[in-house]
């Protein structure tokens, strides 16, 4: 058999190449002298190894797996905090005997055990607000402005929003990057539950809403005995 010039570049298609060693994967198994041979370009060492890259490449995949894992155990730790926190939340709502002490434990409790920024609950005008602050109701036209725009046909939002809905939903709009809205009764006929936090990533879109929606449920219920309807004047 004639030997083949190496100094010559070679006359070969190069797809050929490639599709012979993907017919022939133990291609290598049956010249293992070729693997240390090849020289492949690294943008650090210069040139490598065949097998000095392969090995390279699985340590890297081990530390992606690893890394991986480690966040996998952060955020299963971070969701058993705050379930904790939210069972031992539900029965003190329950408990509450006034919209003052409502919002009192829903902010002790997401501010200041799950370092929320901040909490608002906007109640729709069906509600008799008089012994409220102002700012806690929300027209009609507002409630259906923000739903349309922020629900739709969704159960919730969570995300970013423009200042001017930001400034109908909190007294204080500093330092809020994202929030989670959600409706309070099937068509925020009552009014809004908003969460913001000052990290842009803390509310974004597809992220679990179980517990939150399921607090949601629990608010609609105690405000409807909590705050007196405007029939009821």
């Amino acid at each position: 058999m004639s030997e083949f010039d190496l100094s010559q570049p070679l006359l070969i298609d190069e797809s050929l190449v490639v599709e012979f060693l993907l017919d022939n994967p133990d291609f290598f198994a049956r010249h293992p002298s070729l693997i240390k041979q090849l020289r492949l370009p690294h943008k650090e060492k210069g040139a490598v190894s065949l097998v000095e890259l392969q090995v390279q490449r699985l340590r890297d995949k081990v530390l992606s797996l690893e890394q991986e894992i480690t966040d996998l155990m952060s955020v299963a730790s971070l969701n058993e905090r705050i379930y904790h926190v939210y069972v031992d939340l539900l029965p003190d709502l329950m408990a509450c005997d006034s919209f003052a002490e409502l919002q009192h434990r829903l902010s002790r409790a997401l501010v200041d055990d799950l370092g929320v920024e901040r909490v608002s609950l906007r109640l729709s005008h069906q509600f008799n607000l008089e012994d409220l602050s102002p700012e806690y109701g929300l027209e009609k036209e507002q409630i259906e402005r923000v739903r349309v725009t922020r629900l739709s046909q969704q159960p919730h939002y969570f995300g970013r929003m423009t200042k001017g809905e930001l400034e109908l939903l909190f007294d204080n709009t500093d330092d809020i990057a994202s929030v989670a809205l959600m409706p309070l009764g099937n068509n925020a006929e009552l009014g809004f539950f908003v969460a913001a936090s000052r990290d842009a990533d803390h509310y974004v879109a597809g992220m679990d809403s179980l517990l939150l929606t399921q607090l949601c449920q629990v608010i609609s219920s105690l405000l409807l005995r909590l705050v007196p309807l405007q029939s009821e004047q």
